[in-house]
């Protein structure tokens, strides 16, 4: 984010209330004397609507059939979250292992996230997205919304978002579009998100061209990555030329993630990032207590000991995206939307 967009954000969502602003000092103060203990609340939410899928990508775990657990999260559990730490969080990411516009409510946790005036994003396939529902988002108050399109042509699209639909996607891209003309909204943002693989790194420069043709707001590629060892031996046939890889870089003895995001999932297990698939790691449960509690519980500053004092001894955080550079390889703005 350039420090324009920063400073936007931070008038926003983050100036206008005072006990925000002093949550945001604290967990700062917290990571820069790297405290175990974090002095304030997380800054981030992310909360797992859904943790099935209908499309078989074969490198996600969830699309590998791996992710065993309860599939829907319901708006009561979601309200509970927001009601405990939604006067101090900033953003809440509505996404994790599974297409968040399969839980049917997600339109209800939207719209009750916003109240509270926290920055709301999603992500998401797109295959449910029809001029119903298109009204559903753009009333619901979403303020940015990421669509998965890894092709530029229904053949390179298909060969690793398997059942899914190239003709479809474009067709949800442009109902969006239009239905944020047809109300005058500014939001959601409308982000076009395009993993660079062998298949399709030769799809750049049209898909450009088909972005900017249909008037989403923002296109960014990203390298293509993998955590789970289950589908790592495919991966060889996906990889891109050398300058599109992520690049290894030294692990250091921090995470930003750990600091100031929570992450829960579909049956209220708190676990340390997206990155824990498969609930290896589980914090507590939000659903049964209280998240003030479990931000700060001994296997959570545990692990945040762990992480200051070795970060490689974790298996988890060993082949984190985080320690690799150009997972986000170039981001073009299509549309002015700050």
């Amino acid at each position: 984010m350039k420090l324009g967009a920063k400073v936007s954000y931070f008038l926003k969502y983050v100036l206008p209330k005072p006990r925000r602003a002093y949550n945001l000092f604290l967990v700062k103060l917290s990571k820069f004397f790297k405290l175990p203990k974090v002095l304030g609340l997380p800054l981030t939410i992310m909360v797992e609507p859904a943790s099935f899928c209908n499309i078989k990508c074969p490198l996600c775990p969830t699309g590998a059939g791996l992710i065993k657990r309860k599939p829907l999260m319901s708006f009561k559990n979601f309200r509970k979250i927001i009601d405990e730490v939604g006067d101090t969080a900033i953003h809440l990411r509505l996404w994790n292992w599974g297409e968040p516009l399969l839980n049917k409510e997600i339109y209800k946790m939207i719209k009750y996230a916003k109240k509270k005036k926290i920055f709301v994003n999603t992500s998401t396939n797109s295959f449910f997205i029809n001029k119903e529902n298109a009204k559903q988002i753009v009333d619901s108050g979403l303020d940015e919304i990421i669509i998965s399109l890894d092709g530029a042509s229904e053949e390179s699209y298909r060969k690793y978002r398997r059942r899914g639909s190239f003709k479809k996607v474009i067709e949800a891209l442009k109902i969006l579009v239009e239905e944020k003309k047809k109300k005058r909204r500014k939001s959601p943002i409308i982000k076009i998100q395009f993993i660079v693989m062998k298949h399709n790194e030769h799809e750049m420069k049209k898909i450009m061209e088909i972005a900017k043709e249909i008037g989403v707001d923002s296109l960014f590629f990203k390298s293509i990555g993998t955590m789970d060892r289950e589908v790592e031996e495919d991966i060889k046939k996906y990889l891109p030329s050398k300058k599109f890889s992520r690049k290894k870089q030294e692990i250091k003895n921090m995470c930003d993630i750990i600091w100031e995001e929570i992450t829960i999932n579909t049956d209220g297990s708190v676990v340390p990032c997206c990155h824990d698939a498969h609930n290896k790691y589980i914090f507590g449960n939000a659903f049964k207590e209280n998240i003030k509690k479990a931000w700060n519980n001994k296997r959570y500053t545990h692990f945040r000991k762990q992480i200051l004092k070795n970060k490689k001894a974790i298996p988890l955080c060993i082949s984190c995206p985080g320690n690799n550079k150009e997972v986000k390889i170039a981001e073009i703005k299509l549309n002015s939307y700050r």
